[in-house]
């Protein structure tokens, strides 16, 4: 393969390595109800198998990236789309909730290696202003998955079954791990330092020894905590609450999709014109300006789902500002441990997402409660995001 098939065929196989994980996470969120009817379990039984997913990605992260920066990152791709598809088959083929809660453990922490491999090798190609475009696109592309996905798992549901929404996964692996084998090139040398577990806690005490990036890390936790927390409501919201069918929930993926590709999009026109921390400033700013509307719509009134689909799109674009300034931010001090800090970043984000699934999976479903949720989350993050501008104007 020439290195210029190579160049142009990069971008692609990373956006689909990045948007592995939001696809697993968005096309069975239709099937919920039929998963819990199928397998005998309750509702926060099935809500708890994404909560998982999001665990496995976490620690898969953690494991994986010393491995990504002493083997390649290569090396870390290939095992993790193998993982990938080998559990995407267990999960279809799961006959209690226990055995889908293990397996979805599994693929979570297969999936992990995805996003983990492209921050890691956008920080080997990359940096500053160039980072932030990069790291904007790839997860505005893999935005397009939320769009997709419920739409795709919606009408497997209905003309299937809830099953063939992971069968749909298996193939989707091994059509990407057909890809990476072929055309993915490694961008770091194989290390010759030795993998030791002091020196994989070194590294990780290097990163939290920044203050800096510790407060990036917590603005990233604070958004995406936030926003899982609304992924795990959304199904019993809208399917329950607001009696949608299967389908027209699995169509609301659309809109998600809408409010992140804009954040994206207007992170990537803000790179050149405005620097990291008044972009986490600005995104976070506006997701608590918007949570604080629902929040007095939702104890005012009885919103109705439009409002409910109007605020998603809106929160997810002021969130996808925040995060993508956030995340580029964090992986930009730390070239020569890209994979540890991109690690961390994406243990950070998947977390985050398990902490607001648990949240959500014991909490009534209703707007007013998510709403309560969000804006404290938002209020946090604000304050965060304040303090590492203020550190900035004062040259701190």
């Amino acid at each position: 393969m020439s290195s210029a098939q190579s160049s142009r065929l990069l971008l692609p196989i990373l956006c689909l390595l990045m948007a592995i994980g939001f696809f697993s996470t968005a096309i069975y969120l239709p099937s919920f109800p039929a998963i819990g009817d199928a397998l005998h379990a309750r509702p926060e039984q099935v809500q708890k198998t994404l909560a998982l997913f999001f665990l496995g990605s976490a620690i898969g992260s953690l494991i994986l990236g010393p491995l990504a920066d002493r083997l390649g990152r290569l090396v870390v791709a290939k095992g993790g789309i193998i993982l990938f598809i080998l559990t995407s088959f267990w999960c279809a083929e799961s006959h209690d909730i226990f055995s889908l809660q293990i397996a979805r453990f599994l693929q979570g922490f297969a999936a992990g290696a995805g996003p983990l491999v492209v921050r890691a090798m956008g920080r080997d190609l990359y940096e500053g202003a160039d980072l932030t475009r990069f790291s904007a696109t790839t997860m505005m592309v893999a935005s397009f998955s939320p769009a997709i996905a419920p739409t795709l798992g919606g009408f497997l549901q209905s003309a299937f079954g809830w099953k063939y929404n992971f069968y749909f996964l298996m193939g989707f692996g091994i059509i990407i791990a057909l890809m990476v084998w072929r055309w993915l090139p490694e961008t770091k040398p194989l290390s010759e330092e030795k993998i030791s577990l002091s020196s994989i806690l070194k590294n990780y005490v290097t990163l939290f020894k920044d203050p800096s990036y510790t407060l990036f890390c917590l603005v990233i936790g604070l958004q995406m905590g936030a926003i899982f927390c609304y992924v795990t409501f959304s199904p019993y919201l809208f399917i329950t609450h607001f009696n949608f069918s299967p389908e027209e929930y699995g169509a609301l993926g659309i809109i998600g999709a809408i409010g992140n590709i804009s954040g994206f999009n207007f992170a990537r026109y803000l790179a050149h014109r405005i620097q990291f921390h008044q972009g986490i400033l600005i995104g976070s700013f506006l997701s608590l300006c918007l949570s604080v509307i629902f929040l007095s719509i939702c104890l005012l009134f009885s919103p109705t789902a439009l409002i409910v689909i109007l605020f998603t799109i809106g929160f997810y674009a002021a969130s996808a500002l925040a995060v993508v300034n956030a995340s580029t931010a964090s992986m930009n001090l730390f070239p020569k441990i890209a994979g540890v800090a991109s690690a961390m970043v994406g243990s950070i984000q998947i977390g985050s997402g398990f902490i607001g699934s648990i949240l959500a999976s014991f909490l009534p479903t209703t707007p007013l409660i998510l709403a309560i949720v969000l804006t404290s989350m938002m209020f946090l993050s604000f304050i965060v995001s304040f303090i590492i501008a203020r550190k900035r104007w004062l040259g701190r």
